[in-house]
């Protein structure tokens, strides 16, 4: 069994990044490189 490569080529997306996990501008970079646009993008504190 073969994976599809994952695309996101004309799509918005809302990132929600957590500061102790993985912040927002490092998500920001996968998805660029997934052919997507980002509409918003914050990391938050989640206690």
């Amino acid at each position: 069994m073969t994976a599809e490569p994952i695309t996101l080529n004309g799509k918005k997306l809302i990132i929600l990044g957590e500061r102790d996990g993985v912040p927002a501008p490092v998500i920001e970079q996968a998805i660029a490189g997934l052919g997507g646009e980002v509409a918003y993008a914050a990391t938050q504190c989640f206690v």
